[in-house]
């Protein structure tokens, strides 16, 4: 027979699982988006515009999230900026995600082979027409395996924001050993932190996967 704590611990986290999962999707989404945009302005001719967003990846990049995090909460209400837990989570791991995405971006651009650009504009074709046709569509494939391992390392991520008080699935693991302790005198800890386990493993797991089989083909291809 299933035992009475159970039942009530495993709603708790669920609700705390669809914090992480909602986190994980916007932190991933805004990540890929903005990381995108910002890995085709490293390859721009502009030398200041790679400049200003090269200072944008090494900040964010070189920083530890959890730290990010500490600023964004602690830090930036001194000023007047105030965010909930669940925004500052998301805006610090969008920081961070965005930062290594524009960077894998620009490393599959500049991976495609030269001469594929210098057939292109010996045909006549201008800068933007060249990276729109040629080496973007090139770059993507490339692209992908690093992306789907970066998913991956973000989705992992999102369980630093417990730290700052999201009730994610980690949170509200933590919070039910804390009440069971309080309530029976049993902590019950080792089945509790083994579904938390169980739930990455299972969300992580077939992403990594992914990545490894994207890899591959490429190495065929």
């Amino acid at each position: 027979m299933m035992p009475l704590w159970v039942g009530p611990v495993a709603r708790y986290m669920a609700t705390g699982l669809v914090t992480t999962l909602a986190l994980a999707a916007v932190s991933i989404a805004v990540s890929v988006v903005l990381g995108t945009l910002l890995g085709a302005l490293l390859v721009l001719p502009s030398r200041a515009v790679r400049l200003a967003v090269r200072c944008y990846v090494e900040i964010w990049r070189g920083l530890p999230i959890i730290v990010t995090l500490f600023f964004i909460f602690f830090v930036l209400p001194v000023i007047g900026l105030r965010f909930d837990t669940f925004v500052a989570a998301a805006i610090g791991l969008c920081l961070w995600g965005s930062a290594n995405v524009a960077e894998v971006v620009r490393g599959a651009v500049q991976s495609v082979p030269h001469g594929q650009a210098d057939a292109a504009a010996a045909l006549g074709f201008p800068w933007g027409r060249r990276m729109r046709h040629v080496v973007f569509p090139q770059a993507v494939r490339r692209a992908l395996p690093p992306l789907v391992g970066l998913v991956v390392n973000l989705t992992q991520q999102t369980s630093l924001a417990t730290v700052i008080g999201v009730l994610d699935l980690l949170q509200a693991s933590q919070r039910s050993i804390e009440r069971l302790t309080l309530s029976t005198g049993a902590t019950h800890a080792i089945p509790i932190l083994g579904a938390v386990l169980v739930v990455y493993f299972v969300i992580c797991l077939p992403l990594t996967f992914l990545s490894r089989r994207l890899e591959r083909s490429l190495q065929r291809a």
